[in-house]
C-alpha cells in the first residue's frame, strides 16, 4: 500500500493546482487540437493561432495528455488498492488469492484472476478502470433508497470493521511508509454521525484499545461539525492545541499551525477527524494535521455526496489519501447476493426480502458463503425455501461442537455442511473428497486435468464427469477463472480444509499396504471407501460381510497368510470393479463373489493353492480382465464362454494326476468352442506345463479358434510342434506375439540370471526356440517378425548367420544359452548384409564351444551398431572378445560383463594391440570382469571407455596393474574388487584409491555389483526395448491411486537421456500427449508426452519423440525424469 501512496504523492507534486483544475475541460479537446496542428509528418510547420494551436500550446497539451494518462493509471491503482483492502477485511481467507498480486509491482493492470469467481464481472471491470461506482451497477444511485435499512446499517458496520482491521495492521507493521491518511466516506451527514459513534465504540472496546490505542502516543477525536462558521478552521486549530496541551497565542494562526505540525511530527497520534456538514469541508493540511513529517495516522470521516465531492476540490486532495473506505462499497455482500439469486426474486415479496436480509446478515459478509446460499436459492419464489435456508444457516452443525475445525468460520461450516453437502449426490461428494488429495487445487488446476483425475480414481465416465464438474461450478462450490492453458478450477482454503476433515471421517481411499498388519483395519471406515489397499500385510482373516456400498477397488494381494475368504464377504459390495487376490493362499472363491455384477477385473496371479476355477465364473458377465497366471488350475470350465466382454485373459495350467498312472481329471485343458466365443478378447496368454501330454492335442483344436479372434492384439502361447506354425497367418505376426516353440521342458533352476529372463519376458514380439535342430523355415518366418530371440539348447547351430541375416534384422534382444555347437555369433557369411543392426541387448551363457563374437572378414559397419549391453558367462573356450576392426562397431555399447571365461586373457586380440590415437567404446559406462583367471590386460594397451564410470574386478589374479593408457576416463567414480588384490596392485594412483570400494566376499557378488536389477540399457522409461504392451484401461488407472498430501510437491528433474531406434514401441508406461511443434528445416513434427499419473501420483516423467530419418526410418526419443508412479499389479 505504501507504493501506491508514494505514487499518488508524486502525482500530486507533479501536477500543479492550475493544471489539475483544467484537466477536465481540456481532456475533451486535446485529441482534436493535436490532430488539427498538422504534426503528423516530421518537419511540418505548426499552423498559426488563428488556424489552430500554437507550438507552446501543443507542448502544454502533450504534457497534459501524459499527465492525464498517469492520473488514469493512478486512479486504477487506487481503486484496486481500496477494493483489495475491503475484501481482506471480510471473513473469506483471501491470502491465497492475493499472494501473487502482492508480490507484483504496482504497474500491474489486472486484479487477481481468482476474483472472477467471487465478484460480478462489472465490479472487477470498474475497479480495473478506476471507476468507483462499481456497487451501483445493479441498483444505481436512484435505487439506493430501496436497499433495506438493515443492510445499510450492516454496510456501516463493515466499513468500521475495515477501519479497525487497517489500524491494527498498521500498528503491527514495522514499515515506516504505512498508510498515514485514511478517508472513510459515508453516504450522508446522518450516516456520518452514525459511523462516528460506531468508530468511538469500537475504539473503546477493550480488545481494540489494547491493539490500537496503546500503539500511539495519543488519541484525538475531533468533531468539526461543531464549527459551522467561516472562522471554523481558526477555532478548530485552537481546539486542537488545547487537546494537545500546546501553548497558544490568540489570533496567531500561523504559529498555531506550526505547533500542531511540530507535535504531529514528533509524536505518533491517532487522529479521528469528523468533517463538517454540507459543502463546508475541512482541509487537514490547513489545520496542521497532515504533513510530510506526519508519523501517526489521520482518519477523516466525511461524506461522498455530489455536493461534497465538488467541495473536496478545496479540501484534502485524493493524491494524499492512502486508503479510502466507503460505506456504499460495503453493500458488496448484498449486491453479490442479489446478483446471484436474482434481484427480481429477492424483491418479489416482502417476506422473501425480509428473509434475504436476514440471510445476508447471518452470512456476516462471507462472500463464498453468500455465493453458495444465493446459488442454492436461485430462481426460487417459494418463501419456504428461503426460510429453510435461513434455518440451516442458524443451525449449528453437531460436528462443529465435537471437532475443532482449526479456526474455520462457523457460518461457512454451517453453509457447506448443512446446506450444500447434504444436497449433493454421492458421486459429487466423492469427486469433492478426492480433491482433498490435490493440494494444488487451492491455487487452481486446469479443468480437464481435474476430470482425468476423477475418471481414473473414481471410475466415473467422461460424460458424467463433465456433468458433475459443470454442476459444481454452477453452484459455486468450485470457483473458476480463465488462465494460461484454459479454464482453471480452484477451491477456497476453507472448503479444502473442511473436505480434508470429512475425508478423515469418511475416507475414499484406505491405504494400509506393507504395514505388517495381522488383521484388517476397523470396518467402520469402509462404508464410504471407494478404494481399499491392504496389500503386502500378514492378514489371515477377513470380516464376514463388511458394509462397502461405495467400494470399487479392493487390493488384498501379497497377503500370504490369507487362506480363506468368508462366504458372505462380498455381499455388500455391489459396485466392486477390481479385486486383486494375487499371491495369497486362497484355495477357492466364495459364493458371494459371483454376485458382483460390476466386477471388471479379477487378479489371482501367484495363488499356488488355487486349483479349480468354478463354473460360477460365468456369472461375471462384465468381467474384462482375468489373471490366473501361476495358479494350479488344471483346466478351464466351459462357462468361461459366457464372459463375452473379456478383453484380457491370462491362464496357467498345472499337470495334475489323482494318482500315479491314473488318467487326467479332465481330458481337455481348454474345452473346444470356449475361446471362439470371446470375440472381444485383445490379450491372451496361455501357460502350460510342457510335460502335460494333453496340450499337444488340445493345441490342435484351439489354435484355429485363437487365430479367428479379430480383436486380438497380444498373444502369448506355447507351440509344442513346428508344424503348427504353418497354420499361423501373416496377420498374427503384426500383433505383439510371444511364442515358445520346441520341446520345451520345465526347469527347477534356470540357466540364465533372473534379470536377463525378465528382460526377455518384457520384450514384445518374442520367440523362444528350445531344443531345436537345424534352421526350419517356420522358425525363419517367425524370426523375420521378432524383436526378441531366446535360443535355448540348440543342438546343431554354429553361428547365428545360419538363420540368414535378413531374418534377424528386427531383433532388439538376443539371448543365447547352452548351444553347445555354436562357435561365433556372426561372421563368415557369404553375403555382406549387416548383421543385427538394431540389436540393443545381447547375453550369452554356457556356450562351451564359443570362441568369438565375430569371426572372419571385417564386419559391415552397421553390424551390432546399436548394441548397448553385452554380457558373456561360462564360455570356457573364449580367448579374446573383440578384434580391432570389430571394436569400431560398438560405439554405443554402455555396459559390458564378462564372467567365468577361464581362457580369456584380454578383451581385445593380441594381434590388434597397436597404438591408436583415439579411444574405443566411447559410450561405455560400466565394465565388470569376474572370475577370469587368465586375464592379464584389459584392452591390450588400447584406450577404451572415455566415459567409463564404474569398473569391477573379482577373481582376476593375473591382472597386476590398471594402466592409465587403457583407462582414460575422467568420469570414473567407482572401482570395486577384493581387498587383497587391490593391495597387491601395482601403480595405484591416489585418485584410484579414493574411489575404490572393497567387495564383501561373504555377501552375494551379483547384488553388490548391481547386476540383478540393471540390464545395461537405460533405466526407467528410456528402455529402448520396452515392456510388453499391457492391457490398458481401468486396471491401469486403478492400480495407482492418488496419494495423500505431500505427494504433489514439485520435484526437480535431474536426469535426461535419449535413445535412437528405427521403430516406435511401447515402453511399459502410460503416456499422455500434451503437445507438438514443428522444427526448423525438419518436415516431421516433434511430439511431447507426460506420464498419465502426473496429477494423481505426482509423477513428473516426460518424453518427446522426433523422427530424424526417413529411409530407413529413425526415431529419437528424449526422456526426462524417472517414473515415481507405482507399477501395475
Amino acid at each position: 500500500m505504501s507504493k501506491a501512496g508514494d505514487t499518488a504523492k508524486a502525482e500530486s507534486e507533479g501536477a500543479s493546482a492550475s493544471q489539475t483544475s483544467t484537466l477536465t475541460s481540456l481532456k475533451s479537446t486535446i485529441s482534436s487540437q493535436i490532430l488539427s496542428s498538422n504534426m503528423s509528418k516530421a518537419g511540418a510547420t505548426p499552423k498559426t493561432e488563428s488556424e489552430g494551436a500554437s507550438a507552446s500550446q501543443i507542448r502544454t497539451l502533450t504534457s497534459l495528455q501524459s499527465t492525464i494518462s498517469s492520473l488514469e493509471l493512478i486512479n486504477s491503482l487506487r481503486r484496486k488498492r481500496d477494493l483489495m483492502s475491503l475484501l481482506c477485511s471480510y471473513p473469506l481467507d483471501m491470502r491465497v488469492i492475493f499472494d501473487d498480486f502482492i508480490s507484483k509491482p504496482y504497474c500491474e493492470s489486472k486484479l487477481p484472476l481468482k476474483l472472477e469467481g467471487l465478484l460480478p464481472k462489472e465490479i472487477i471491470r470498474d475497479a480495473e478502470n478506476g471507476d468507483r461506482s462499481g456497487s451501483n451497477f445493479i441498483f444505481g444511485d436512484a435505487n439506493l433508497d430501496f436497499i433495506p435499512e438493515a443492510i445499510l446499517d450492516m454496510a456501516a458496520d463493515l466499513a468500521v470493521h475495515q477501519l479497525m482491521e487497517t489500524l491494527i495492521s498498521i500498528c503491527k507493521s514495522k514499515n515506516p511508509k504505512h498508510a498515514k491518511c485514511i478517508r472513510l466516506s459515508t453516504r450522508s451527514d446522518v450516516e456520518k454521525r452514525t459511523v462516528m459513534e460506531k468508530v468511538t465504540a469500537a475504539l473503546n472496546d477493550k480488545h481494540h484499545s489494547l491493539d490500537i490505542l496503546n500503539s500511539f502516543h495519543g488519541h484525538l477525536t475531533i468533531d468539526a461539525t461543531g464549527y459551522p462558521t467561516s472562522e471554523a478552521e481558526k477555532e478548530l486549530k485552537q481546539h486542537i492545541c488545547q487537546l494537545l496541551q500546546l501553548s497558544t497565542i490568540k489570533y496567531d494562526d500561523i504559529l498555531c499551525t506550526l505547533q500542531i505540525e511540530d507535535e504531529m511530527s514528533r509524536s505518533r497520534y491517532l487522529v479521528i477527524l469528523v468533517d463538517r456538514d454540507g459543502e463546508e469541508i475541512v482541509d487537514p493540511q490547513k489545520v496542521g494535521l497532515y504533513g510530510t513529517l506526519l508519523t501517526g495516522v489521520l482518519v477523516l470521516i466525511t461524506t461522498d455526496s455530489p455536493s461534497s465531492q465538488q467541495a473536496k476540490e478545496g479540501g484534502l486532495k485524493d493524491g494524499l489519501v492512502n486508503l479510502e473506505i466507503r460505506t456504499k462499497e460495503h453493500l458488496l455482500p448484498w449486491v453479490v447476493f442479489c446478483d446471484t439469486a436474482g434481484k427480481e426474486f429477492v424483491y418479489s415479496s416482502d417476506a422473501i426480502l425480509t428473509t434475504a436480509v436476514r440471510i445476508v446478515e447471518e452470512c456476516r459478509s462471507h462472500l463464498h458463503a453468500i455465493l453458495l446460499v444465493a446459488k442454492w436459492l436461485k430462481n426460487h419464489q417459494d418463501v419456504r425455501m428461503w426460510e429453510l435456508a435461513l434455518h440451516k444457516l442458524q443451525f449449528t452443525n453437531p460436528s462443529h461442537d465435537v471437532i475443532n475445525f482449526h479456526g474455520l468460520n462457523s457460518i461457512m461450516i454451517n453453509t457447506f455442511l448443512n446446506l450444500i453437502w447434504d444436497g449433493m449426490n454421492k458421486t459429487q461428494q466423492n469427486c469433492l473428497l478426492s480433491c482433498s488429495g490435490i493440494p494444488k487445487i487451492r491455487d487452481g488446476i486446469v479443468d480437464h486435468e481435474l476430470m482425468n483425475h476423477w475418471m481414473s480414481s473414481l471410475f466415473v465416465d467422461a460424460g458424467e464427469t463433465e456433468k458433475n464438474l459443470r454442476q459444481l461450478v454452477e453452484n459455486s462450490i468450485f470457483l473458476q477463472f480463465d488462465g494460461v492453458g484454459g479454464r482453471y478450477i480452484w477451491l477456497p482454503e476453507e472448503t479444502y480444509q473442511m473436505l480434508e476433515w470429512i475425508y478423515t471421517l469418511y475416507p475414499l481411499f484406505i491405504e494400509k499396504s506393507n504395514l505388517g498388519l495381522t488383521e484388517p483395519p476397523n470396518t467402520d471406515k469402509w462404508h464410504n471407501a471407494v478404494r481399499i489397499e491392504l496389500a503386502g500385510n500378514k492378514i489371515s482373516e477377513l470380516p464376514e460381510s463388511p458394509d462397502c456400498l461405495q467400494l470399487k477397488v479392493l487390493m488384498l494381494h501379497r497377503n500370504a497368510d490369507l487362506t480363506k475368504i468368508p462366504s458372505s464377504f462380498f455381499y455388500h459390495m455391489p459396485l466392486l470393479c477390481i479385486l486383486n487376490l494375487s499371491y495369497t493362499s486362497v484355495r477357492e472363491l466364495p459364493c458371494s463373489l459371483f454376485f458382483l455384477e460390476q466386477l471388471r477385473e479379477l487378479y489371482l496371479k501367484g495363488c499356488e493353492c488355487f486349483m479349480k476355477l468354478p463354473p460360477e465364473i460365468g456369472n461375471l458377465e462384465k468381467l474384462e480382465k482375468l489373471d490366473l497366471d501361476e495358479t494350479q488350475i488344471t483346466h478351464l470350465p466351459k462357462e468361461v464362454q459366457k464372459l463375452t466382454n473379456i478383453q484380457s485373459l491370462t491362464l496357467c495350467f498345472y499337470e495334475y494326476h489323482v494318482k500315479k498312472n491314473m488318467p487326467y481329471s479332465c481330458s481337455m485343458i481348454i474345452p473346444s468352442g470356449v475361446l471362439s466365443k470371446l470375440n472381444r478378447l485383445e490379450h491372451l496368454c496361455i501357460g502350460v506345463n510342457p510335460d502335460d501330454a494333453r496340450w499337444n492335442k488340445n493345441m490342435q483344436v484351439i489354435l484355429p479358434e485363437i487365430l479367428g479372434l479379430e480383436c486380438l492384439q497380444t498373444l502369448s502361447i506355447y507351440i509344442p510342434q513346428l508344424e503348427l506354425l504353418k497354420l499361423i497367418p501373416a496377420r498374427i505376426f503384426e500383433l505383439d506375439f510371444r511364442f515358445i516353440v520346441g520341446r520345451h521342458m520345465q526347469r527347477i533352476i534356470s540357466s540364465i540370471p533372473p534379470a536377463t529372463d525378465v528382460k526377455f519376458k518384457q520384450s514384445d514380439c518374442s520367440l523362444k526356440f528350445v531344443k531345436g535342430e537345424g534352421v526350419p523355415d517356420e522358425i525363419k518366418t517367425v524370426l523375420r517378425h521378432s524383436k526378441a530371440l531366446f535360443l535355448d539348447r540348440h543342438f546343431t547351430l554354429k553361428s547365428l548367420s545360419e538363420f540368414e541375416m535378413k531374418n534377424l534384422d528386427q531383433l532388439r534382444v538376443c539371448i543365447l544359452a547352452e548351444c553347445k555347437e555354436m562357435q561365433t555369433c556372426g561372421g563368415g557369411a557369404k553375403d555382406e548384409d549387416d548383421m543385427l543392426p538394431h540389436l540393443l541387448f545381447l547375453s550369452i551363457f554356457h556356450m562351451k564351444n564359443l570362441r568369438s563374437i565375430w569371426e572372419g572378414p571385417t564386419s559391415p559397419h552397421s553390424s551390432f551398431g546399436m548394441l548397448q549391453s553385452l554380457s558373456l558367462q561360462s564360455c570356457p573356450r573364449l580367448v579374446t572378445l573383440f578384434s580391432l576392426d570389430f571394436l569400431g562397431n560398438l560405439s554405443l555399447l554402455k555396459k559390458l560383463i564378462v564372467k567365468d571365461c577361464p581362457k580369456l586373457s584380454t578383451l581385445i586380440s593380441h594381434e590388434s594391440s597397436k597404438r591408436n590415437a583415439h579411444a574405443f567404446l566411447p559410450k561405455l559406462s560400466k565394465l565388470l570382469l569376474l572370475h577370469l583367471p587368465e586375464l592379464s590386460s584389459i584392452s591390450n594397451g588400447l584406450q577404451i571407455g572415455p566415459g567409463l564410470k564404474e569398473i569391477a574386478f573379482y577373481d582376476c589374479p593375473k591382472l597386476h596393474s590398471l594402466s592409465r593408457k587403457e583407462l582414460v576416463s575422467k568420469e570414473l567414480t567407482a572401482i570395486k574388487g577384493e581387498t587383497n588384490w587391490w593391495k597387491s596392485l601395482e601403480g595405484r594412483t591416489p585418485n584410484f584409491n579414493l574411489i575404490f570400494s572393497p567387495i564383501n566376499e561373504e555377501a552375494d557378488l551379483m547384488t553388490q555389483l548391481g547386476i540383478c536389477d540393471d540390464d545395461g540399457i537405460d533405466n526407467g522409461p528410456g528402455d529402448s526395448v520396452g515392456k510388453p504392451s499391457q492391457p490398458t484401461g481401468i486396471a491401469t488407472c486403478v492400480s495407482n491411486s492418488p496419494t495423500r498430501r505431500g505427494k504433489y510437491r514439485r520435484r526437480r528433474i535431474s536426469k535426461t537421456w535419449e535413445v535412437e531406434t528405427s521403430y516406435l514401441t511401447e515402453d511399459g508406461y502410460a503416456w499422455r500427449k500434451y503437445g507438438q511443434k514443428s522444427l526448423f528445416n525438419n518436415k516431421y513434427l516433434r511430439h511431447y508426452y507426460r506420464c498419465t499419473h502426473k496429477y494423481d501420483q505426482g509423477c513428473l516423467a516426460t518424453k518427446h519423440v522426433q523422427r530424424i530419418g526417413e529411409d530407413p526410418p529413425l526415431y529419437k526419443t528424449v526422456y526426462s525424469g524417472q517414473h515415481t508412479c507405482r507399477r501395475r499389479p
